[in-house]
């Protein structure tokens, strides 16, 4: 008897110590927890997913709380990719290649592939993120083979690099795609990592760059709010 999905799967995507940024890792704890704790109260019927990117391992105790909010935790201090790129403050490069080994365990695990037999759909969501009060995950309800984003916005890229390599961006803070599109996302991932060194440019433009646009669906708005590491402000989407 075939399952029938009805679960969304948020990977929340963390460096609960990072290199860059002006907030400090207790607060970014704090955020953190503030995020799992939003999540969870506002998308109850969701597997939240806690994949933390810190190239120095976070404390026990910080673990300890926030495996009270989530399902699943995989930590990458220890994988050499991650730890290389996390360590110089490369945060694109970073979790562009968090994301792709965090998939590639989903396809590999066998009870993270049972698991995924009832998922309906995946949400890429970054720590440090809240949800608006008028959020509704129904809006995402019969978007079979789509990537979801938010309305893509124009670069702030110098002028020449408009021309010659994308001129809009997409916000990455918050997005999703169905969960048949893991492949062609992984493969995506390849060459969002190539143009990222290549052109020396966010995974944000090189989002909007590579993405297939014919599987795209772009919304107004998100609904939710997020830290900006690099000021401490919040900005909504």
């Amino acid at each position: 008897m075939s399952v029938i999905p009805d679960k969304d799967l948020f990977i929340v995507t963390s460096a609960l110590h990072a290199n860059i940024g002006v907030v400090n890792s207790n607060d970014r704890f704090g955020q953190t927890i503030n995020t799992l704790k939003d999540l969870r109260l506002k998308c109850p019927n969701s597997i939240i997913l806690f994949a933390d990117g810190s190239p120095i391992e976070p404390e026990k105790e910080k673990l300890q709380e926030i495996s009270k909010h989530v399902d699943i935790i995989i930590l990458w201090t220890n994988d050499s990719d991650i730890r290389e790129v996390a360590m110089a403050g490369r945060k694109s490069e970073s979790e562009i290649i968090m994301l792709f080994k965090t998939l590639s365990t989903l396809k590999q695990n066998p009870d993270l592939m049972k698991m995924m037999n009832s998922v309906r759909r995946i949400y890429k969501y970054s720590a440090r993120s809240l949800l608006d009060d008028n959020f509704d995950i129904s809006k995402y309800e019969n978007l079979f083979g789509k990537y979801v984003f938010k309305k893509a916005i124009p670069s702030w890229l110098p002028e020449n690099k408009k021309k010659t390599v994308t001129d809009h961006l997409y916000i990455t803070r918050f997005y999703s795609f169905c969960p048949s599109l893991i492949d062609n996302y992984m493969n995506t991932l390849f060459n969002i990592l190539k143009n990222v060194v290549q052109h020396n440019i966010d995974t944000e433009h090189a989002h909007y760059l590579c993405v297939d646009k014919s599987f795209v669906v772009e919304f107004e708005k998100l609904n939710c709010s997020g830290i900006v590491a690099g000021t401490g402000n919040i900005e909504n989407y």
